[in-house]
């Protein structure tokens, strides 16, 4: 087996030797040439593509420290790259997260810590320099959160955490937090947003509620939570802060609605609402008889008081009044009395109703809403250019000459529909539209550098590969053209010779041509093959 391998690299090397011989110094000279070009830009692409990334892991205080740093790293075998001074460590960046782990484990700080405002050096930490390292780690994650937000250009936050010293009322206590916000101009930011990131500090901290939160920007506002001073500015602050709530809800009810009529692409609103912070108490009170057999309540109290009189006029006592007049007497004079009194109490069934009328309600026919709405019209620059609008202008031209707003008609279903999602009567409402057109310019591939070097470097590659195959068949072509020549211009030459032989003497001739062939049997093989191949082709 062994023998039939080196007998093939044997043969091989013969013929890639023969193969090279059949090139001139020039050849020779330009393939070794365009070879090592070629072998330089594989090298270059190669090196472009494996280039490792490198990412600071580690800012050490002093070269103890830094040596614990490397025996760590060289024992999980992690590549990295050390400065100069000795203190500063890049891993490659596929390794990060576990050199990360790996010295977090060990208690030595990443390059994530602001070591320099916590501890100077020195791997004799104790309990409180891990809990500062926490802290440190807990304000960098917040400020990583709250900085990937659209509208903050820059977070900063700042904690204070309650010593853990056993006792339970410590474990109660909770943190307290400081949020210092850079905002990008431009992009919108409300009370939404800022009670969003409160919770989500409140969140992280394990605090129960958002009342040790505390957001400022950098202008001096306050947006979380509303600074309260005196019990007038409070309660002042509460019903301000009741009332924007309503028209927050307001705001978010009339977008969504409209929103979902696909007709509009950009919806405002602005709510006006009128709220009753005024306190009532309405008392109510009701009577009814005890059941259906009764017409009046029961009797509770009852006077009655009558008085009878009867009185008459009679004759005087004894003998008077047998004595004889002579004149008519009338006796029949008397007199009557009669008298009646009557007071009654009835207790008739009693239904008291005490209501306290709530605060804070809304007024629907003191309030008002305004909506402004845009629909935009895309425009294309391809398709303008495919109905052929350009034509003697600009595209930028194009665009400021039908860059004009429209307005759009007032559409009572919409102010309806406005009316029934709010409340607000439909005189309250306002809606104005606009339809605007928005051009879409002609998408530009975006090449980056590297992208224009692998492809600079691959269409190198491939011409080299194909000049040198060209020329290796060409040089091949024309040393075959060289060898048919060659063996053409001898018989051609002795053919001549032979035309001057006169018949007679043949058998000369046939030795000429029998030496011919003796001394040149390669060259008789090559005529014959070309002399079949143009007879049978």
């Amino acid at each position: 087996m062994v023998d039939k391998v080196l007998d093939f690299g044997k043969k091989l090397l013969e013929r890639i030797k023969e193969w090279w011989n059949k090139f001139q110094p020039k050849q020779k000279t330009l393939i070794i040439g365009i070879a090592v070009v070629i072998l330089l830009a594989i090298a270059i692409l190669v090196a472009v593509l494996t280039k490792k990334e490198y990412v600071d892991v580690a800012n050490c205080e002093s070269t103890k420290e830094a040596a614990a740093v490397r025996d760590l790293l060289d024992g999980q075998g992690i590549t990295y790259n050390v400065s100069s001074d000795g203190l500063n460590f890049e891993v490659v960046k596929e390794q990060e997260s576990d050199a990360r782990l790996l010295l977090g484990s060990n208690n030595i700080p990443t390059a994530g810590y602001t070591i320099d405002d916590v501890l100077n050096g020195s791997f004799s930490t104790t309990e409180a320099d891990k809990q500062k390292r926490y802290k440190l780690f807990i304000e960098g994650q917040i400020e990583e959160v709250v900085t990937n937000m659209k509208a903050v250009k820059t977070a900063t936050c700042q904690l204070t955490i309650p010593d853990d010293n056993g006792t339970l009322i410590a474990q109660n206590r909770e943190t307290y937090a400081g949020v210092y916000l850079e905002l990008n101009e431009g992009i919108p930011f409300d009370e939404e947003n800022a009670a969003a990131i409160a919770r989500f500090i409140a969140t992280a901290l394990g605090n129960d509620t958002t009342d040790n939160v505390t957001i400022t920007d950098a202008d001096g506002k306050i947006w979380f939570p509303v600074e309260q001073t005196y019990s007038t500015i409070e309660k002042a602050d509460n019903m301000m802060m009741l009332k924007q709530e309503a028209e927050s809800l307001i705001k978010n009810e009339v977008r969504q609605v409209l929103f979902g009529t696909n007709e509009f692409n950009q919806i405002e609103v602005a709510a006006n609402i009128s709220m009753d912070f005024s306190q009532k108490e309405i008392t109510q009170h009701n009577y009814s008889t005890p059941d259906d057999e009764h017409d009046q309540g029961l009797l509770a109290h009852e006077e009655v008081y009558q008085s009878t009189a009867t009185d008459g006029v009679g004759g005087v006592p004894g003998t008077d009044s047998n004595s004889e007049t002579d004149y008519m007497i009338n006796e029949s004079g008397g007199t009557n009395s009669s008298s009646y009194e009557r007071k009654s109490d009835y207790l008739p069934n009693e239904e008291i109703i005490k209501t306290t009328a709530a605060t804070g309600t809304i007024v629907y026919n003191d309030s008002s809403v305004s909506v402004a709405a845009v629909r935009y019209r895309v425009v294309r620059e391809e398709d303008v250019r495919l109905q052929g609008l350009l034509d003697g202008i600009s595209w930028e031209e194009y665009k400021l000459a039908n860059n004009q707003r429209i307005k759009l008609e007032s559409d009572e279903d919409l102010v309806n529909m406005v009316a029934n999602a709010t409340g607000i009567p439909t005189r309250n409402i306002s809606l104005v539209a606009y339809e605007e057109v928005q051009f879409i310019d002609v998408i530009q591939s975006s090449v980056e550098l590297k992208d224009i070097v692998q492809i600079v470097l691959i269409v190198i590659i491939l011409t080299l590969l194909a000049f040198v195959v060209i020329m290796s068949l060409r040089t091949k072509r024309e040393v075959e053209e060289e060898e048919e020549l060659a063996v053409e211009d001898l018989l051609q030459s002795n053919i001549d010779e032979l035309e001057g032989i006169e018949t007679e003497q043949k058998s000369e001739a046939r030795k000429l041509i029998e030496n011919f062939v003796e001394e040149n049997p390669e060259a008789v093989a090559t005529l014959l093959r070309n002399w079949l191949d143009e007879d049978w082709g």
